[in-house]
């Protein structure tokens, strides 16, 4: 088994400071971070060709060799390294098909990536991880297995 230890941080100053102002009327600092087990290792790059190129980037029904249906999952990291188009998540089914998924009220997408933001986050292997954009641009993504 092999070990990872992600750690998140926000740091902002207060709303009233003359230099990158923050949200909060207080200076914040929050930091997080964890050890965790991990035991296989995925990555790889998607890029899109434009707008109507869309793609599912995780299968859940290939994950999950454990028979514990999810319950033991990973974690996935994403980031549109474009500079200027957005990509936007979203889930179907296992075996469902990636959609347009750019609508604002389409019930299938979970957040959207601006230009050179990421996302770290847990995923159980019980469903489609699927991928689309309004215009070329790169999605980078992990995977780690929890051990």
């Amino acid at each position: 088994m092999a070990v990872i230890k992600p750690t998140l941080t926000l740091v902002s100053n207060a709303s009233a400071a003359t230099t990158d102002p923050g949200p909060l009327s207080v200076a914040l600092t929050l930091s997080a971070t964890d050890t965790l087990t991990v035991d296989e290792v995925a990555s790889g790059i998607y890029t899109f060709a434009g707008a109507t190129s869309h793609t599912t980037i995780f299968d859940g029904s290939s994950f999950g060799a454990d028979g514990l249906g999810g319950a033991v999952g990973g974690y996935i990291y994403l980031k549109n390294t474009s500079t200027s188009a957005t990509v936007f998540i979203g889930i179907v089914a296992d075996d469902g098909s990636a959609a347009d998924i750019d609508a604002s009220g389409d019930a299938a997408r979970l957040f959207t990536l601006k230009a050179q933001e990421f996302a770290w986050l847990p995923y159980d292997y019980t469903m489609d991880i699927t991928a689309d954009s309004d215009g070329a641009a790169t999605l980078e993504w992990w995977r780690f297995d929890r051990g």
